[in-house]
Order: structure tokens, then C-alpha cells, then sequence
């Protein structure tokens, strides 16, 4: 006898999945805000026994706990934003969930503005992250910055490092990189310089021992408007302008090729003029 066929039959094993009853898990809130506190109170109120009404002196004390808790929150909030606009124009050490991947990612960056969004203070770096005071480690005070010698100092700066990058042939190249420093990166207690953005960002590790890397007073191209001129593999052209990111020099076998990083895509030197 041939055996039943799921497909064909509607047959269901008794571990099939529509079937399961799934028993979501319930992560309870153990903060409670003046609001909840508020709901608390009508509701006692509400449901109180009209023959044996709440006391008015216990009512009283209720709402002066309401009244306390709401100053308190008040002051907390006020303490948050104090501390939030001191930091503007340091450095910090922040946690950024990269909504991408899912995954937590560690930056060292300045702190540009401060904002308020949805009773949260939020501190945007110069990388466009929005953090909270929480996802903060650590503090690099301006003034220390220098003397600790920190990976700081190269944001903002343009840098040259050597690097490999792994081509379409999966064959390990090695790459000249000028670029401005836009980020730190740290991954497993290791300093990472961010140059460029976008999909096409270089992660440079900082203070190789082989003194791979050094700052570029005199930059060639880089942080200057070009014109240029994609072509694809079926020939077809495509005009790109903008600020050059950094400069990319790949040392193939057949020789060293040059390309130029603008708004996400990769142009040939050869095919951009600049714009005075």
C-alpha cells in the first residue's frame, strides 16, 4: 500500500505546525508611568463600593503620590535633556541597532544636535544615528582628546591606507584608500576607521602596526565635485556628479586601476573632470 501523500490527501501529522498552539511569551512592563498611575486611580474609583466609599483623606494622599510621581518624571526628563546638550560637541562611545541586520553595532562619534521625540531625548551623531543616553558607554571629553591619543582625532580628517578587498572572482586584492575619516567603529575591543558611505563604506582598522596608514594634509580629489561616466557591461552610459568620497587605487594583476567613490557608485578615474 502506498504510503499517504500529505499534497494530495490533506493528511496532517500531529506535529504540523498549524496545528501547534503557540503560547506567546508575555514580557510584562515593570516601569510604571504617571499615566498607569492615573488609570489605577479612576479605576479604583470606578469600581469602589457605593455604600463604602473610598476615604477623601485617602483620596487626597492618593493624588499628592500622583502629584509627586509627575514632578518626579518632570525632573528626571529635565536632567535627561541637561545632560544631553552638555554632550553636544563631544565624543561618545554608543550602541547602534542596525535595523538592517538586526545586529548591534559600536561607534565612537560626535555628538551634533539634541532632540526630543515621543517624551525620549535623543542625541544625533554625526553619522545620522539617533541614540539615548542609555546606548552611551563612554565620554571622550574635548579637552582630553589629544593627550589620549584617542582614534577620534582622524574623524574628519583624510586619511591613506592600504587594504584588501575580495572582487567578483572571489580573488583578495589590494587597495590604496584616501578618503575623510567619517566614523569610529569598534568590533571585538579593535578601533575601525569609517571612510565613505552607504554600501560601499571602508572599514580601515586604526593604528596598524605595520604603519599602513598615515594623514593626508594635501588631499588629491577627495571632498571635491566631479562630473562623470558609468558604463555598464552592455555599454549603456550613465552621467554621475557629486563630492568625491574617497579614492580607491586596486592593484589588479594586469596593473593598478583607479576609481573614484560618488553617491554610492564607483567611477573610473580616467572618466571624471572636475568642477571648479
Amino acid at each position: 500500500m502506498s504510503a499517504i501523500s500529505k499534497t494530495n490527501y490533506g493528511y496532517v501529522t500531529p506535529d504540523d505546525e498549524s496545528i501547534q498552539h503557540k503560547v506567546e511569551e508575555r514580557v510584562p512592563d515593570q516601569d510604571l508611568g504617571k499615566d498607569d498611575f492615573m488609570n489605577l486611580l479612576v479605576t479604583q474609583m470606578q469600581y469602589q463600593d457605593p455604600l463604602d466609599p473610598m476615604d477623601n483623606s485617602e483620596m487626597m494622599a492618593q493624588m499628592a503620590q500622583f502629584s509627586a510621581l509627575e514632578q518626579m518624571m518632570n525632573v528626571a526628563q529635565s536632567t535627561d535633556k541637561q545632560t544631553a546638550f552638555s554632550l553636544i560637541g563631544d565624543y561618545v562611545q554608543y550602541a547602534f541597532k542596525n535595523e538592517e541586520t538586526g545586529k548591534t553595532e559600536y561607534y565612537m562619534d560626535k555628538v551634533q544636535t539634541v532632540k526630543t521625540s515621543g517624551g525620549k531625548t535623543l542625541l544625533n551623531t554625526s553619522a545620522g544615528h539617533d541614540i539615548t543616553l542609555e546606548d552611551i558607554y563612554e565620554v571622550y571629553n574635548r579637552e582630553d582628546i589629544i593627550e589620549r591619543m584617542s582614534p577620534v582625532e582622524t574623524i574628519g580628517k583624510t586619511v591613506m591606507a592600504l587594504t584588501e578587498h575580495v572582487n567578483d572572482d572571489g580573488v583578495k586584492e589590494k587597495v590604496i584608500i584616501e578618503g575623510e575619516v567619517k566614523r569610529i567603529k569598534v568590533k571585538d575591543e579593535e578601533y575601525y576607521m569609517v571612510i565613505g558611505t552607504g554600501k560601499h563604506e571602508v572599514e580601515i582598522k586604526f593604528n596598524n602596526e605595520d604603519g599602513s596608514q598615515n594623514i593626508v594634509e594635501n588631499p588629491t580629489i577627495t571632498g571635491r565635485k566631479i562630473e562623470g561616466t558609468i558604463t555598464d557591461k552592455d555599454g549603456n552610459e550613465t552621467k554621475v556628479s557629486g563630492v568625491v568620497e574617497y579614492v580607491a587605487s586596486v592593484q589588479h594583476k594586469t596593473g593598478e586601476k583607479m576609481y573614484v567613490y560618488v553617491d554610492e557608485q564607483f567611477v573610473d578615474f580616467d572618466k571624471i573632470t572636475l568642477i571648479e
